[in-house]
């Protein structure tokens, strides 16, 4: 047994994304999201029939607590537009109606949420599989644990990311922050890429300890050491930022509360969205059989 946590924006922009954007529901309004959302939780719940699941959601965060530290934090994003919006609103209608529960908060960030959700749960007897497609969340992959990109069936376990990153799980938060993200609008220092950031983090474990020896740096063997150094020392003061971004916050009290394991369908719901939302008839009776069978296996 796994407990399932699931980055949920990577899959509904998958399908926002995918093949069928002129899709609509029986209101015209869009749903390509939605629907193609409700093909990957098929898929899970058909594929790998998880007992214990949560899917985590990101809010509308102008005033979250990143931005507190650092305001142009992902400053360079536009904000989803509304028919977006709207099916995120679906898509978790959709898996609370399926009894699958559904976490988000206006101070912090979905990967914050699936981080103390880990921390609260994961044991020897319930290690993690988490869905993503997100490097940052590798930070929070245990002994145990998977990273698992689905729709790629890329799998990755702790010693999978240690040779991908170069260095440990719970190093890559100080990683990030060396390097920087322009995707999140993460500072970091210039002259260190990831590799550069893994050597350092090798010799010297965490950044702490590496600023207790900057000016040991420009002495290591590799090129552009000295640069490297330099730039630690004109930039130290945005390792407090960038770390402040890109460790991941696994201790939000209100996940202890959480219900982990799948609870009971609210059929007429699902029945009701499946007409409203105008599932074609092959997608419409694979989720009727299924229900059909989850009703058998109930009663």
């Amino acid at each position: 047994m796994r407990l399932f946590l699931v980055d949920s924006i990577i899959f509904v922009f998958r399908a926002w994304f995918g093949p069928q954007p002129d899709r609509v529901n029986v209101h015209g309004q869009p749903n390509q999201a939605f629907v193609g959302f409700s093909d990957f939780v098929y898929r899970l719940l058909t594929e790998q029939a998880p007992s214990r699941l949560v899917f985590a959601f990101d809010e509308s965060l102008a005033h979250s607590a990143r931005k507190a530290i650092y305001p142009e934090y992902k400053a360079n994003r536009s904000p989803a537009p509304a028919e977006l919006k709207r099916q995120f609103a679906w898509c978790r209608q959709w898996l609370e109606a399926l009894g699958i529960s559904c976490v988000s908060s206006d101070r912090w960030e979905a990967d914050d949420l699936i981080g103390s959700l880990a921390a609260c749960h994961r044991s020897p007897r319930l290690p993690l599989a988490i869905l993503t497609a997100d490097k940052d969340l590798a930070q929070l992959v245990g002994e145990q644990d998977w990273w698992w990109s689905y729709l790629d069936d890329k799998k990755l376990d702790y010693r999978a990311i240690c040779k991908k990153f170069g260095v440990r799980p719970q190093q890559i938060a100080d990683q990030l922050a060396l390097t920087g993200d322009k995707v999140d609008n993460i500072p970091g220092i210039p002259e260190i890429g990831m590799k550069t950031a893994a050597r350092l983090l090798r010799k010297y474990d965490n950044l702490d300890n590496l600023r207790r020896h900057l000016d040991e740096v420009g002495n290591m063997k590799f090129r552009y050491a000295a640069r490297v150094q330099r730039s630690l020392i004109e930039n130290e003061d945005l390792l407090d930022i960038s770390l402040g971004l890109t460790r991941i916050n696994c201790e939000i009290p209100e996940m202890r509360q959480v219900e982990i394991a799948r609870g009971e369908i609210d059929r007429a719901t699902l029945d009701n969205m499946l007409e409203e939302q105008a599932f074609d008839v092959a997608r419409a009776s694979r989720w009727q059989a299924w229900l059909d069978a989850c009703a058998d296996r109930s009663g």
